[in-house]
Order: structure tokens, then sequence, then C-alpha cells
């Protein structure tokens, strides 16, 4: 077995063959999602097709990284992966959706594996110690460490065998069906729309005014495009902290060049007058459309709503506890409680009962009409 570095699109174009001869083969990526740099971004692809390993290079700018795409994209190839979530997130961003998908995380769920890192599981299942020295390493960096080539190159290498052995196990345990259809329903799934950057969170409402909340808002957008001009994710050039209290005291900004925890190119008077300009701009606009100055940004419901709401929440939750936490308990007992939290999680069981559940694959709905039957449950309102 070699390790290759792809960086030209010949050679890509060779091993993008290559994969489409195979009937599977082992995926992974290193990205950077807004901690080195500004944005979502694919900084290597590691593949292992069962001889060679290769570690595909998209920053290398000699290669166009959609070359590889078909044999990804190919339904009758398996790619063999470990908790795919994110990197197939990546994936739909570039407009690549992977099809026939085997992550084994499900897997290690199933069989009540303790959830844990490839490096454990692989330990504990194949008795290999796999080096986890450069998980944290930036991959923006080139020319890549050899450690970090060998740490990418060790998330693919173990995969085809520890999938080979889990199946086993799955198979004498009788779940392996129920990991087939697991993976069946990242085929359904898209990500395309998402926003990856995700900069205004809910949480970050805390105690502002509907007047200050909008004003913080368009503060956040003013810095993101910031952000995105030098390639820095926004915490590099600014605390939200600051932000806030700019949005709820615009008498800060005079003091904007000698505040502390801003990225030093922003401390000049070109940027200070352009944030004070927006900060005035949002300042009027938050007027003109009557925003609240008293109203809590987090309690924007009317008192009927906000009954309405608990009452709603309370009916779930007395049915959580009437219906389904003896189901999950008896799921625990047969199949263990680590499997238990992946088939059927206090926030699945809530989305049940108030119908708003997707996706929930049909080994699950008859695995709780099984034990619904043996407690004496019906089930028959939910499923």
């Amino acid at each position: 077995m070699t390790i290759k570095t792809i960086t030209e699109e010949n050679d890509l174009q060779q091993l993008a063959s290559t994969l489409s001869q195979k009937s599977e083969f082992a995926m992974d990526l290193e990205f950077d999602r807004n901690r080195y740099r500004y944005g979502f971004d694919m900084c290597l692809m590691q593949i292992y097709d069962g001889e060679d390993c290769y570690l595909v290079d998209p920053l290398s700018g000699n290669l166009d990284i959609k070359t590889i795409f078909p044999p990804i994209e190919d339904q009758k190839i398996k790619k063999v992966v470990f908790a795919f979530g994110e990197d197939l997130r990546l994936f739909h961003s570039l407009g690549c959706f992977p099809r026939n998908l085997y992550d084994l995380d499900a897997a290690t769920s199933l069989l009540n594996f303790q959830p844990a890192s490839l490096t454990t599981l692989i330990k504990e299942v194949l008795d290999v110690e796999v080096n986890s020295s450069s998980q944290q390493s930036n991959w923006y960096k080139r020319p890549l460490s050899e450690d970090q080539k060998h740490y990418a190159a060790d998330d693919v290498l173990y995969l085809l065998d520890f999938k080979k052995e889990l199946n086993r196990r799955a198979e004498k345990k009788g779940v392996l069906g129920w990991i087939i259809e697991e993976n069946a329903i990242f085929d359904q799934l898209d990500y395309s729309d998402e926003d990856h950057n995700n900069l205004i969170k809910e949480k970050d409402k805390n105690n502002m005014s509907v007047f200050e909340w909008y004003i913080y808002r368009e503060l956040m957008e003013f810095f993101d495009s910031a952000a995105k001009k030098y390639d820095k994710p926004v915490y590099q050039l600014v605390n939200k902290k600051l932000v806030e209290s700019l949005a709820t005291d615009p008498q800060k900004i005079d003091k904007w060049q000698n505040t502390k925890g801003i990225f030093g190119r922003l401390k000049n008077d070109a940027f200070q007058k352009k944030l004070q300009k927006v900060l005035i701009t949002a300042r009027n606009e938050a007027e003109e459309q009557g925003l609240s100055k008293s109203e809590k940004a987090s309690m924007t419901m009317s008192r009927d709503e906000y009954l309405a709401m608990r009452k709603e929440s309370n009916r779930v939750n007395d049915i959580k506890n009437r219906v389904f936490s003896p189901l999950q308990d008896k799921i625990a007992e047969e199949l263990g409680t680590h499997a238990k939290s992946f088939i059927i999680p206090n926030r699945l069981a809530k989305e049940i009962i108030a119908d708003k559940a997707e996706l929930v694959p049909d080994y699950k709905v008859q695995l709780f009409r099984k034990y619904g039957e043996e407690l004496g449950l019906d089930l028959k309102e939910y499923l």
C-alpha cells in the first residue's frame, strides 16, 4: 500500500477513472469551518480503494476538485465513511451529492458501542493504534507535514476492515438491515441551501430589545462582509459581546480605536467611519419601523401565543413520560443504552408526538410497534 498525494489534474483524472471501476472505497475530508479562515472549505480529501491511499489536495491550484465528483455520486459504488454529517454538508455546498454512503457511525451506535472517536473505536474493534496527533492542526498550511499526511491517511486506511468486522457483528446481532436503512437516508438529504456560516443565532438575543436586536443584526452582517474581505472568521475580527455593546450603546463607537479585542487592521479612521455609518443607518431604520425599545427580542410572543406554546409543550411532555419513556426503557433493556439513544432519543420521541418527525426508517417504526404491543402501549395515534 502506498500513500499518493494528488496535486495535478491529470493524476486526479486517473484517480477518478480508477475509482469508477471499484465496488467500494473509503473516503474522508479535512476541512475548515470558520476556524483559521473565512467560510466552510475543503482542505483535503482522503480516499482508500483497498489497495492505495490517495490524498487529494483541492488547494493545490492545479486541479479541479469536481473531476472526482462522478465516482462519489455513482450509486453503484459504495462509499465507506464515518460520522459524515459535516462532510456531506460541505459536499452539497460544492454541488456534489454523494450516493450510496455507508456511515459506520450508525453501525457502532446500533451495535451499542459507547460514543467515541474513530481512533478509539478502531483500537477497540481492530486492535490497531491510529495516529491522532494532527487532529486539530491547520489544514490550510502547505506543504502538509508528514504527521498530517499520516493522520489523514489513517482516517481511511482502516475503514474497509472496520466495516467488514462491524457488519459481521451486525449480522450476528440481527441489525445489519437496520444499518442499511439508516444509510439509505443520506440519499434523501439536501443541505445545498444551508447557511454554513450561521453567524447570527437566537441565543445571541440575550437581553436586547427588539430595537437593539435589529441594529445588532445589521452590524454583524457588516462585520461578516469585513471577515470575508480579510479571509478571517468573524471572531478573529471582533468579539460578539463588543458588537452587542455597540448595538445597545452607540456612543462606544467613539472609543473604537482604543478598544481591546479588535483586529488591528480595523483600528483606523476609515473603518471607524464606515462602521459608524452602518450604526447610524441601522438605528434610523429601526426608528422608522417603530421597533420597540422596551420589548425584549427573545420574548416576541403574545400572551396567548405563549400560553398555547406552554400548553402544547406540557401535552408533549406528558405523552413522552407516559408512553415513550417506557418504550425507551424497553429498547435500552433489549439493545443497550447507547443503541437506545440512537434509535429513539428524546428529541425524536417529541417530534413523533408533535407529528413533526421526518425520515424515520421503517425498522424503527416496526420496532416501536413491537415493543409497544409487548408493553401494552397504544401507539396507533403516533405511528
